[in-house]
């Protein structure tokens, strides 16, 4: 689990249920999502979305190098099966 978009979707999208949703994280987990939301909790919405879409767009970059390293071009595949695609390369990666 990526405890950075944990972090972003909790603040962005759930802050009153992320409190809430921390002791479902394993110990380790939990110190490492404490540590994280101690640098983000202060930080404005538009920063928050800011670094939010700027890691989406570096683990975007690298599932499409990971992609063409197995001579997959994800832009050439039919809608339909970019997503069970997209989905196999992120099981791959895990």
């Amino acid at each position: 689990m990526n405890l950075e978009v944990f972090c972003y979707v909790g603040l962005l999208r759930f802050p009153e249920q992320l409190k809430a949703s921390l002791p479902l994280l394993t110990e380790a987990q939990r110190l490492q999502a404490d540590a994280l939301l101690a640098t983000m909790k202060d930080l404005p919405r538009p920063e928050l979305l800011r670094k939010w879409s700027r890691l989406r767009e570096n683990e975007c970059a690298a599932i499409r190098r990971d992609a063409l390293e197995r001579g997959i071009r994800l832009d050439e595949l039919p809608p339909s099966i970019r997503e069970g695609c997209l989905t196999w390369l992120l099981d791959q990666n895990e």
